[in-house]
């Protein structure tokens, strides 16, 4: 839980680097309608030409599941979000789902997928 909530506050805060410091070198990115991210230098580059401007994340229904190993998080956001052409605050609604391992050190995100239900007005 302190990885998922780790990765919340620095989405919010912008601070792509630390983001990338809580992957695995073989981290996947799966995201809604689109081709897969495979690898930490792909994910880097991905995040850091990102335009958007997250002013929050709320996170609800979040789950856990496992072993001593291997992880499995799923849970559900709201995030409201701007674009540099577009200023106004909108939200993202989904959910999404990681997946976390450790071998005999510190744990990892190996994969994060994500769905997008519906942008609220």
């Amino acid at each position: 839980m302190r990885i998922h909530s780790d990765w919340i506050a620095h989405e919010v805060a912008g601070e792509a680097h630390k983001l990338i410091a809580l992957c695995a070198d073989d981290i996947e990115l799966w995201p809604p309608d689109a081709e897969p991210v495979l690898g930490r230098a792909a994910v880097a580059a991905k995040i850091a030409t990102g335009t958007t401007k997250i002013h929050s994340i709320e996170i609800t229904d979040r789950r856990i599941r496992g072993s001593s190993d291997i992880s499995y998080l799923t849970a559900n956001y709201k995030t409201t979000l701007s674009s540099a052409e577009d200023s106004t605050p909108r939200q993202l609604l989904g959910s999404h789902l990681w997946i976390l391992r450790t071998r005999s050190g510190p744990w990892t995100i190996h994969l994060i997928s994500w769905s997008s239900w519906d942008h609220e007005p």
